[in-house]
Order: structure tokens, then sequence, then C-alpha cells
């Protein structure tokens, strides 16, 4: 079986998409304004937060923690905001989504039961700065808050044969750069003896070690031999790194020994 007929047979397209009512607007007469003042033409902008809900800012958070969560359990193909993902992660990666999908809806839900009133109180609040046009209808405003997720199956037809070798090419250095990023802080920081780390430090290594199995779609040699370098650094607990001197020192060495095999 060639390399890409193993990558569609081990993997999906993962597609992820979030939108939001965005409350910084720039305010153009004070833009204006501000440019006139310095000289310029139109280099300055004054943007203004219109609304401080909190539910908005919980939002942008969760929208920020989903896409983290997306980009852990996947890799990148050669287009932007297509991602490859193991097929033996899809119901991981479903059941992880539904769950900030539930949140999202929830959050937009509180907002929007509030938006009515954030606008009437708008032209005291904002005071000169107030602009009718930039608050919407409630229904426009709740149509622009979106999350979703969706997977399609890797192609295989001879014409996608280019796109599948770059998106693998693609895919695997990340996860070399993911594996290699983790064991490099490892090795930096326990190999300064003052340096305070957190479990943490182990717990991303492990992490990203645990999924490179899966994450390593073609079965690349390489990784594989890497990952289970790199694992074998977490079989010492932290609290036992933190006491003992010899063993910390120990452990930076064989971290740094790894870092080297990553130039390879």
């Amino acid at each position: 079986m060639s390399s890409s007929n193993t990558l569609s047979t081990r993997a999906v397209i993962a597609l992820f998409k979030t939108g939001a009512w965005r409350a910084v607007k720039t305010h153009a007469s004070e833009s204006q304004q501000e440019n006139a003042r310095h000289g310029l033409t139109d280099e300055a902008k004054v943007q203004v937060r219109i609304c401080s809900h909190p539910a908005l800012a919980e939002i942008t958070k969760l929208h920020a923690e989903a896409r983290a969560a997306h980009y852990r359990l996947s890799l990148p193909a050669t287009d932007d905001g297509l991602r490859l993902l193991a097929g033996k992660r899809q119901l991981e990666h479903s059941d992880v989504m539904a769950g900030f999908a539930a949140r999202h809806l929830a959050l937009v839900a509180d907002f929007c039961a509030a938006y009515e009133a954030e606008r009437a109180s708008a032209p005291l609040r904002l005071n000169g700065l107030y602009i009718a046009a930039q608050w919407p209808s409630a229904s426009e405003v709740r149509a622009r808050f979106g999350f979703s997720s969706r997977y399609l199956p890797v192609p295989v037809l001879g014409q996608w044969e280019e796109w599948l070798a770059e998106s693998a090419e693609k895919a695997e250095g990340e996860l070399k750069e993911r594996l290699a990023d983790a064991v490099t802080k490892l090795a930096h920081k326990l190999a300064d003896p003052k340096a305070i780390f957190r479990d943490s430090l182990l717990g991303n290594l492990a992490d990203i070690c645990a999924l490179a199995g899966d994450l390593n779609l073609r079965d690349d040699p390489t990784i594989s031999a890497l990952a289970t370098q790199a694992a074998s650094l977490c079989a010492v607990p932290a609290e036992q790194l933190r006491e003992s001197a010899t063993l910390r020192a120990s452990t930076a060495s064989r971290a740094s020994a790894i870092c080297s095999m990553f130039k390879l």
C-alpha cells in the first residue's frame, strides 16, 4: 500500500470554524481627528469597546481553548484550515468539540438575552463615542456567532497524490516539532539546577508522546523512535526530579541527547 493510500485509510480531514460578534469597533470620526492632530493621513485608528458583557470575553477564551484542543489532536494539511486527524482520534475529537459547542451555545444565549439592555444603555455609557449603526438587531448579532466542526474523508483519487504527499510531509514536520519542543523545554529546565519547574513540563511531554502513535499517520520509523526515546523521560516522577540533583542532572543529560536526535 502506498504512503498516500495509508494516509487515506488512517486519517480524516477535520474542519473547525468559529464566529462571533465583535464589540471592538473603529471610530471613524475620532480616527480622523487623531490623524489630523498628528498630521497623518490614515495611520491612526481609534478603537472603542462598545460592549463589555462578560460572556463576550468568555466566548473569545472558549474559542481559543477549543482551537488549541483541535490543534492538539490534529496535524496540518497543505491547505490552511484543513487539518489531518487520525481516524482513531475522531471520536475523541468529536466528544471534545461537542463539549465546547455546548458551552458556546450557553454563553451566546447569555449574551443575547442581555443584548437589548446593552444596546439601550450604550448611548449614555459611550457618550460621544456612541454610533447607532454599530448596534445591529438582536437577530443579526446572534447570527454572527458560530461554532462548528466536521469531518471529510481523505481523498484517494490520482489527482490528489501530490496534495497527499505534501500534506503528509507537513504533518510529519509539525509532529517532529511538537516532540522536539517538549523535549527541548524539559532539557533546558532540568539543566539549570536552580530553575523551578511544574509537573506540567513532564505532563505535556507525556501527552504528545501518547498522541504520537496515532498522529504518526505513515508510521515514519524516525518519529516512532523519537517518540519512544522522549517517552522514556516521563518515567521519572517530577517530584523525584525536584528532590534529587543527581537524578535531575542525568535526566537533563538524556533529554539533551534526545534533542540532538531531532537535528538529524
